[in-house]
């Protein structure tokens, strides 16, 4: 019973703090389109989604460098990211987010948002990401099969996320307990 309620309090917390960050990031809800408040979550959410993950320490150039935050096939999302590294750290980094387009390469990136592409071409970009140190994050059910580590699927209206721990460590990222406890399904063992 209690470890039900500590665990809704993570998750209401993590969802607080997302939608937050989405909140303060961009207009006001009434103002804004929905395609622009679902980037503005899922920016907030891939924060979040940083500052829970441990990379290996050859995934940076140097101690100060700042961490990259790739973004392919989602401009929207790119540009509340943008709006976000102003004002915020991760893990005591500056970060840097960069657009890539079609064909690009994501050396020296932490972290990949790719948007929503057919399962061939997501396949194919996933494979081509460099590891170790890799953090890829990737819209719509089922392409955790891809090799993605978190990908965002629609539940109920509500933007959440399901986690492979398999791949992250593949790629050797460690994800916490406490991002694993808010996912909507995890695949492969928990640590």
């Amino acid at each position: 019973m209690a470890a039900s309620i500590r665990l809704a309090g993570i998750r209401q917390r993590f969802t607080a703090a997302a939608l937050g960050c989405a909140l303060l990031a961009g207009p006001a809800a009434g103002e804004a389109d929905v395609g622009a408040v679902e980037a503005q979550v899922k920016a907030a959410y891939i924060y979040r989604f940083a500052e829970h993950v441990e990379w290996p320490p050859e995934a940076f150039t140097s101690t100060s460098a700042p961490l990259t935050i790739a973004v392919m096939e989602a401009d929207q999302v790119a540009t509340e990211l943008n709006q976000l590294r102003q004002t915020r750290q991760i893990k005591g980094r500056a970060v840097s987010v960069r657009t890539l387009r079609a064909g690009e390469a994501a050396a020296g990136a932490q972290v990949l948002y790719i948007g929503a592409l057919d399962g061939g071409r997501l396949k194919r970009m996933l494979e081509a990401v460099p590891s170790p140190g890799v953090l890829s994050i990737t819209d719509g059910a089922g392409t955790l099969a891809a090799g993605s580590a978190i990908s965002f699927v629609q539940i109920d209206n509500r933007i959440r996320f399901d986690v492979s721990v398999v791949h992250a460590e593949r790629n050797g990222l460690k994800i916490s307990a406490r991002l694993l406890a808010v996912a909507h399904k995890i695949e492969g063992d928990k640590p």
